[in-house]
């Protein structure tokens, strides 16, 4: 993560060495494609089972990869409308503090299972140079709606299911969809003299929360149901590339 945010930096130095003309103006359309890391911020409640916290439980979300793919259309001079899309990204899921089946003390972290997800988020941007410059740097906010999808329990989790909990069959984990703020700051740099291609790095920080169930049947034929709240709140760095229409 560290590269990502020097090189945001580096970007920004930029601006007082370089000076050329790449306008961007009403009307004009911007597409940028990248390779992503989303990097949760993340943080649970405790797990419930059936209605019981369970003491030092939490879960955590691991990191993710991906590309990103933005589109904007530049409504006035200073100001544009973001789209953000992605090849879905997929995040490990670990948690840690479950009790362990023989001695009832809280186990280390251990793997619970793995999800896809799409943030899709349309924000507002303004372009503070806009005009007479290749290298234009931008912040935006905007509002995130985050899908989830093929959800998978982990080998790991089903043996502790099974063992501790006398599963009966499989498990079945399910994120709850999020909607929430996103914010970013990003630049452009343009490859040459009133090229229309152009190098790109953006940060955007989303607000994403999560409620996550595990169901499964026990073998006296009841269900067991863990809840857990999941904030995944990530970063989300970016490095591609854009052409300028």
């Amino acid at each position: 993560m560290k590269g990502f945010r020097l090189t945001i930096v580096f970007c920004a130095a930029l601006l007082v060495t370089i000076h050329a003309v790449a306008d961007y103006k009403k009307g004009d359309f911007i597409v940028r494609v990248g390779a992503a890391a989303v990097d949760p911020n993340d943080d649970s409640s405790r797990l419930s089972l059936n209605g019981t916290p369970l003491d030092y439980t939490r879960v955590y979300v691991d990191t993710g990869y991906s590309a990103s793919i933005t589109g904007t259309w530049l409504f006035a001079d200073h100001w544009g409308l973001e789209l953000l899309a992605a090849v879905p990204f997929r995040h490990d899921l670990d948690v840690r503090g479950l009790p362990d089946p023989d001695t009832g003390e809280p186990l280390g972290r251990v793997s619970l299972g793995d999800i896809k997800q799409l943030p899709p988020t349309l924000s507002v941007q303004w372009y503070p140079v806009c005009t007479e410059s290749w290298v234009q740097p931008y912040i935006g906010l905007g509002i995130n709606y985050t899908y989830f999808f093929d959800e998978d329990i982990s080998r790991t989790a089903q043996n502790y299911f099974d063992t501790a909990l006398s599963a009966d069959s499989g498990a079945k984990l399910s994120l709850s969809n999020s909607w929430g703020l996103g914010g970013e700051v990003g630049v452009d740099i343009a490859f040459g003299r009133e090229s229309r291609w152009l190098f790109n790095a953006a940060i955007w920080y989303l607000s994403i929360d999560s409620k996550a169930k595990i169901r499964f049947r026990t073998e006296d034929n009841d269900y067991a149901r863990i809840n857990v709240d999941v904030d995944i709140d990530p970063w989300v760095y970016s490095l591609g590339i854009g052409y300028h229409f």
